[in-house]
């Protein structure tokens, strides 16, 4: 995992520094589960997490995991112990939506976020939460519902990534 600056948790308090690092699986859910670090909480959390999870699908996708089956096993275990399809999804399928996921993740995808009205939105029982702009909202997903070209630029809130 690559920082640009200094980055710390709140309870336990943990320090990472600057610069590139690898994490043990207790770090990884301190870095992952930490939203005190940004302005933005919640929703840098999110980004975080998105840059841990790339970190984590490069790494995977080295030649030293693919072509070392000892490597390549376990993480291809975990990676099916977390995934549901459809029972009508044949291995076509399953091959065609790795590899568009790989095209994203290797950097040929966009990522962009939903567009939101309010970050710090006030709910009668819930306290903060963050309002999307529901018209260009509705816009976005029907366009990621219609496979056609995403026209929203990108803003700070929601990511959802597409493919090109």
């Amino acid at each position: 995992m690559c920082l640009p600056s200094r980055w710390w948790t709140r309870p336990p308090g943990r320090n990472f520094k600057a610069g590139c690092q690898t994490f043990n699986g207790a770090q990884s859910l301190e870095f992952v589960r930490e939203r005190h670090q940004a302005p933005q909480q919640d929703l840098s959390r999110m980004a975080d997490q998105q840059k841990f999870l790339s970190a984590v699908a490069h790494q995977a996708a080295t030649p030293a995991t693919v072509l070392n089956p000892f490597k390549l096993y376990p993480v291809l275990s975990a990676g099916i112990d977390t995934l549901s399809v459809d029972k009508n999804m044949n291995p076509y399928d399953l091959a065609q939506m790795f590899w568009a996921m790989k095209s994203v993740s290797g950097g040929s995808g966009h990522s962009l976020t939903v567009p939101i009205s309010n970050a710090n939105y006030e709910t009668s029982n819930a306290g903060d939460a963050v309002l999307w702009d529901q018209s260009q909202s509705k816009t976005l997903f029907n366009e990621l519902q219609n496979d056609q070209p995403v026209t929203l630029s990108n803003n700070d809130a929601t990511t959802v990534v597409a493919g090109n």
